[in-house]
């Protein structure tokens, strides 16, 4: 909802309006109707919906993110004035300024809903705290804050809080929520496990917006007198009080970059603010910006202008990169990190604008040789045990490993390897500092060894975060980088899948015999097979697939001419045929070198190569984890032989632009028993023979696979029964 001060800055629409922005990448999809006044909104990332809060109607618009349609309308209290989520549940909390009933919850479920009745005056926002799934009211005329248990939907308490409460936010690893309390210049603290509340007198005035960093706890308040109050979390202690622009009115955070971005609606700026030293910049966008939301993922900064302008800042250079239309006075602004999807709530066009967020800045790749960045089966330390306990999450920040990553990485090709205690539900990798995406890396639900390719954007100090539904050793290894294009990076050419080596098949240099456990590792010259893979490769995109005659602890490849390093890339402890993606460099001539643990086969095909940039060279662009796929949802039952309708990548609610040529995918099968093989290629082309992975055991089975395209869609082939999920974390495209 639009803060108290802003809303009487509306005249400064007319009176400070600037010139027309340059075009962006930002692109305007539709404008959704609801009813009347839409002053807030909020996103369940879990379902894909966004609730609308229209206060003049007495409603909510519920939208489908994936249609952009209106999937239901919901009557709630007199004059809502704000929402909060919790994705957990499923439910959605509407604050209702007006009449009796405080506070509406809706059921996401079916749209059912329950009233819950305060008794306070002038019910203004609201906060949820999902680990202990509790919601926090605050009522601006009453003086306090209202908590409710999400779970029975009663009263717990009614915390007394300053005067005029008018925002609230909550750090739910320390379980504290923080009141911006706007007339009496102070900032309550209350502790979420025994509601009691600390005074904090920043030196700010009329404190009216706040927001948090999660990572670092800090709180950050503006104070409409023209002050950011930065305090510790942990402490309660007041850092600094940051001088920024007139009237600030919105703050929003990049946890990522560990920078604040502060809408000040009385002169037509946004400051940043560096979270490391709390110093500031100017950026001017004209008008008064309120609004405003941070994509983590793309780097990208949403404000909303009282003209009905929506302007676009790049994160790297902290300016202005675009702007778009929407509708007339907007009053809400929020992102969808999956979808890269921005949601504008317009008050008086009673529509909420619907824009295509612009990509992330273009990265290319630079090869390393394989080296260890973690391994949590050796002693405790940054980099060492524990092993991480199901249920929790541990981050890893790779630049400070001993693999010669710099900072100023973009993202990782790494290999993750689990070692379970037991049987393990699923892993997810995804940056630091990003919310936790609801996708899956790899499974192990009979506790074997297993390993998975995958493609990671650095977060928060270059760190990538991992999550276990039950208590695993985890190994991260890595094979090279993805940095800003330079004299020094590599471009990707995707290539119609081709089998470059089977050792099945007669002795030869792509061919037989099979390789021997233990023994020096096996040369393949690349460059002269089959596949046409030019000269001027440097690395190649590589599909592993062991056959082991017994069973394979582990499958190591790296460059030829170098010494074999302490990694693997793929594990077959059950003796089953098993794959992994892997980008190898290439080594002398070309060549890699295969080493095994026990007597195996192995199959390699290719999807594509890195090289110098020249025409038709792509670079990498990072998006947000998303399941793009999941044919237990679309089609119904497990499919057998070719898919249909093949995948349209591109029209998934994930963010890949039209222009991607390739999809960095994980594909995960559920296959109803045997699996000979799955196999994914561009759609409109002819099925190749290569396989993307194999699941003989019938087990739940990953693979991560870079998959070219000529119309965005893929097609997919099994060779039995087995549902698909396909989740999507960047694409390649010029």
């Amino acid at each position: 909802m639009r803060s108290s001060f802003r809303a009487l800055l509306s005249y400064l629409a007319l009176s400070l309006l600037c010139g027309a922005l340059p075009a962006g990448a930002q692109t305007l999809i539709t404008a959704v109707p609801t009813g009347s006044k839409p002053v807030a909104l909020a996103l369940n990332s879990n379902t894909n919906k966004i609730f609308v809060v229209n206060q003049d109607s007495n409603n909510v618009t519920v939208i489908d993110a994936v249609t952009n349609g209106v999937a239901a309308v919901v009557a709630v209290g007199q004059s809502p004035a704000a929402v909060a989520v919790n994705p957990a549940t499923n439910k959605a909390y509407i604050v209702n300024s007006g009449g009796n009933t405080g506070v509406t919850v809706i059921d996401g479920a079916n749209y059912s809903t329950a009233s819950i009745v305060t008794g306070a005056k002038t019910p203004l926002a609201a906060v949820v705290n999902p680990n202990t799934n509790r919601v926090y009211v605050a009522n601006q005329n009453s003086n306090n804050v209202t908590v409710i248990d999400g779970s029975s939907n009663s009263i717990i308490a009614t915390v007394a809080v300053g005067l005029h409460p008018q925002a609230l936010a909550v750090i739910p690893a320390i379980n504290k929520i923080y009141v911006a309390d706007m007339s009496d210049g102070s900032v309550t603290v209350v502790d979420g496990a025994s509601n009691s509340s600390t005074r904090i007198y920043t030196g700010g005035a009329y404190p009216d917006a706040i927001a948090v960093n999660a990572l670092t706890k800090r709180v950050y308040v503006a104070n409409l007198g023209g002050t950011v109050s930065v305090i510790d979390g942990v402490s309660n202690l007041v850092i600094a009080n940051v001088t920024v622009g007139a009237y600030p009115c919105g703050v929003a955070i990049n946890p990522v970059s560990n920078k604040i971005y502060v809408a000040n609606c009385g002169d037509g700026t946004i400051s940043v603010i560096k979270g490391t030293d709390n110093t500031a910049t100017v950026v001017t966008v004209g008008g008064s910006p309120g609004p405003i939301s941070v994509a983590a993922a793309t780097n990208k900064v949403y404000v909303a202008k009282s003209d009905g302008t929506v302007v676009m800042i790049d994160g790297v250079s902290d300016s202005v990169a675009g702007n778009v239309r929407a509708g007339s006075n907007p009053d809400a602004v929020a992102v969808n990190p999956a979808s890269n999807t921005i949601y504008v709530a317009n008050q008086q066009s009673y529509t909420v604008t619907v824009i295509a967020g612009a990509s992330s800045a273009p990265f290319q790749f630079i090869p390393l040789t394989p080296c260890r960045v973690a391994d949590t089966r050796h002693p405790n330390g940054p980099f060492g045990g524990p092993p991480i306990s199901g249920h929790t999450s541990r981050s890893f920040a790779i630049p400070a490993s001993g693999c010669g990553v710099p900072a100023t990485t973009a993202a990782y090709s790494l290999n993750v390897t689990v070692v379970p205690n037991g049987p393990l539900g699923y892993l997810t990798i995804w940056p630091t500092g990003q919310d936790q995406p609801v996708v899956s890396t790899l499974n192990s639900p009979d506790g074997r060894f297993k390993a998975d390719a995958a493609i990671v954007p650095a977060g928060a100090s270059g760190a990538v975060s991992v999550y276990v539904t039950d208590t695993t050793n985890v190994i991260l290894d890595i094979n090279g980088y993805f940095a800003p294009v330079g004299s020094s990076t590599l471009a990707f050419y995707p290539m119609t899948p081709c089998r470059l080596v089977d050792t099945r098949h007669p002795n030869g240099p792509f061919g037989g015999p099979f390789l021997q456990g233990g023994a020096k590792g096996r040369g393949f010259p690349l460059l002269s097979s089959s596949c046409n893979i030019p000269a001027t490769a440097q690395a190649y995109s590589l599909n592993f697939t062991a056959v082991p005659h017994t069973h394979l602890d582990f499958l190591t490849t790296w460059p030829a001419g170098q010494p074999q390093p302490n990694v693997s890339t793929l594990n077959a402890p059950t003796g089953v045929a098993t794959a992994n993606a892997a980008i190898v460099p290439g080594g002398s001539n070309g060549d890699i070198d295969v080493y095994v643990s026990q007597d195996s086969d192995v199959v390699i095909d290719i999807d594509g190569y890195f090289a110098p940039a020249k025409a038709g060279g792509l670079s990498l662009y990072v998006a947000a984890p998303c399941r793009a796929l999941d044919t237990r949802l679309t089609l119904g039952y497990p499919f057998n032989g070719q898919m249909y309708p093949p995948a349209n990548i591109v029209a998934a609610p994930c963010g890949v632009a039209r222009a991607a040529q390739a999809f960095v995918l994980n594909a995960t099968v559920v296959p109803s028993g045997y699996l000979g093989f799955l196999a994914l290629w561009p759609d409109g082309q002819s099925q190749p023979q290569v396989s993307t992975l194999n699941a003989w055991d019938g087990a739940i089975t990953s693979n991560m696979a870079i998959v070219p395209t000529i119309n965005g869609s893929i097609d997919a082939y099994a060779s039995n029964p087995t549902y698909l999920l396909l989740d999507s974390s960047a694409y390649f495209g010029p």
